[in-house]
């Protein structure tokens, strides 16, 4: 497998013809992830449009060891053409017209299987992290119920495991990145919680009914005027939706302790953080068409998936690098 850097991607590009002859785009290193090197490949517009090129490591880059296979790189492409069809389907049949933010996956533009890489479509240059808006102090509802659409509509689109690749079928990557790294983390930490952790672990496979994302965080919405980009789909599997909603609230929850030391009263940041919950509830139940008895049977455990995650978050394998404060954490935890 050859290693790629923003120093020898040009030379890979032009032997793999994806650009041009004579050709030197512009290619830069893009931060913030931290299980694969994702590069951004910057065109003249006369050559083409610029690009991402990502490549999986098996090392993830944080403080404690944790590995995981390349191979979970197909497995993102997979889930993106998955989700990019469904998506279409939703679009042509007209269900999400009026909608004031147009949400969408990147497009696969090719594949190195030899090498583990894989280019797609780019957001547009004026995007941004939602993550880097609500930390910022930018609360934005009609993002939050944009999310609730998206991630609605990707839970509704393949109603059993038939409309999904086979390779969706397996949880080894979601074991790996999630499940192992968050809930039996916690329940190391926490000996107390074993048996409800040990049941939250046996409620992900005991109610496969829709497509996973299994990453669907403000970090990896890029948000545009009018736009939206979910990206980071290497977890994607066949599994349990209350695991998406509960990850998702985690993180607008913690983004309400986080902007909690900024004041009180009714239009303090972290009301306004926390007030984006019921938004995103609101239109994630009727982009899924979900009937009363459909969301009082998820939300129980999509809670019990939002404890397990902000649990997760400040004492799993991977904590959340914005709550350095021990009584932030300790905010969390109770």
């Amino acid at each position: 497998m050859r290693l790629l850097d923003q120093h020898n991607a040009t030379d890979y590009l032009r032997n793999a013809k994806l650009i041009v002859p004579g050709e030197s785009p512009t290619v830069r290193e893009l931060t913030g992830g931290v299980s694969n090197v994702v590069l951004l490949v910057e065109r003249d517009p006369q050559h083409g449009d610029s690009f991402i090129l990502k490549q999986a490591r098996d090392r993830l880059r944080v403080a404690q060891l944790w590995r995981c296979s390349v191979e979970r790189i197909w497995r993102e492409v997979a889930t993106l053409r998955t989700c990019q069809r469904l998506l279409a389907s939703e679009s042509a049949s007209g269900a999400a017209s009026g909608a004031a933010i147009t949400a969408t996956v990147p497009e696969v533009l090719f594949e190195d299987r030899d090498n583990y890489v894989f280019a797609m479509t780019a957001a547009p240059p004026a995007h941004c992290t939602w993550k880097s808006r609500l930390l910022a102090g930018d609360i934005e509802a009609d993002v939050a119920a944009a999310c609730g659409r998206l991630l609605g509509t990707i839970h509704a689109g393949a109603q059993s495991p038939v409309d999904v690749p086979a390779e969706l079928l397996d949880r080894t990557f979601f074991d790996d990145l999630r499940v192992d790294p968050y809930y039996r983390r916690i329940a190391a930490a926490h000996p107390d919680l074993q048996p409800q952790i040990a049941s939250l672990i046996a409620s992900l496979e005991e109610h496969p009914t829709a497509l996973v994302h299994g990453d669907f965080s403000p970090k990896n919405l890029l948000v545009w005027p009018g736009g939206l980009m979910l990206i980071d789909c290497e977890v994607g599997h066949w599994g349990d939706p209350a695991f998406d909603l509960g990850f998702f609230l985690s993180h607008l929850v913690l983004k309400s302790v986080y902007h909690a030391s900024s004041g009180g009263g009714p239009a303090s940041l972290a009301a306004q953080a926390m007030a984006l919950c019921p938004t995103f509830w609101q239109a994630y139940k009727t982009a899924a068409a979900l009937s009363e008895q459909g969301a009082a049977a998820v939300e129980p455990r999509a809670a019990s998936n939002l404890a397990g995650c902000l649990l997760a978050r400040v004492d799993g394998k991977s904590p959340v690098d914005y709550l350095a404060a021990p009584a932030q954490r300790d905010c969390v935890r109770k």
